[in-house]
């Protein structure tokens, strides 16, 4: 399993039912996200259930749910510490915990199975609060910043870019995977396959880090 810290993509259409019901918001049993600014098709699995059906702005995702878009879908979702993750076109993932324990720590994780994700994860001050989004190559850790999330290959693949927010602050993004921690740091891009072991990272944009002469 690979965790991301911080952010190739493959035609993936994903699968819809005959009849999409639309889905009705649901009251909240505990931490949550908040979904808006949908665009296209956007479908959410509820916990339990085996029928895909569309989502609606203000809708409150749980742990247990899951999410996907088509090829025209985009929607936002803004979770309980404020953390925003973009879902992109023909992406899938799965919320697999929002917790939030009684000394002040709070756990997001997300299971991206295939896609594009832009992730903007609030500052995070506590040691023992993790924002992770998890995939079949690899998984990427963060404690505040922006990064992107690509996942392709049927999840076989996945690339973590960490994008330069131009401040004096140093943010960065942890891949893991088989044990081994790569840390990618803003500006740049670290790959991974499934089995494997994360790459040294390298300049998202050719030229980075070069020196000009004169």
């Amino acid at each position: 399993m690979v965790t991301a810290i911080g952010c190739g993509k493959e035609e993936v259409k994903a699968p819809a039912p005959t009849a999409i019901p639309t889905a009705i918001p649901i009251a909240s049993t505990g931490e949550t996200g908040t979904l808006s600014s949908l665009e296209g098709d956007v479908q959410v699995l509820r916990q339990g259930s085996s029928v895909w059906m569309a989502a609606i702005s203000g809708m409150e995702l749980v742990a247990g749910d899951s999410l996907k878009t088509g090829g025209d879908g985009y929607v936002l979702i803004t979770f309980f510490d404020g953390s925003v993750m973009e879902v992109e076109s023909d992406t899938e993932i799965s919320v697999d915990e929002l917790s939030a324990a009684a000394g002040g720590s709070k756990t997001i994780r997300i299971n991206q199975v295939i896609g594009n994700t832009v992730n903007r994860v609030e500052n995070i001050i506590d040691s023992s609060s993790t924002y992770e989004v998890e995939t079949p190559a690899g998984s990427g850790v963060v404690r505040g910043t922006i990064f992107l999330v690509v996942v392709t290959g049927n999840g076989r693949y996945i690339s973590i870019s960490t994008l330069d927010e131009g401040d004096e602050e140093e943010h960065y993004v942890i891949l893991i995977n088989n044990g081994v921690e790569v840390i990618i740091p803003e500006g740049m891009t670290s790959t991974c396959e499934e089995g494997g072991i994360p790459g040294n990272p390298f300049h998202t944009n050719p030229g980075d880090g070069q020196s000009s002469s004169g």
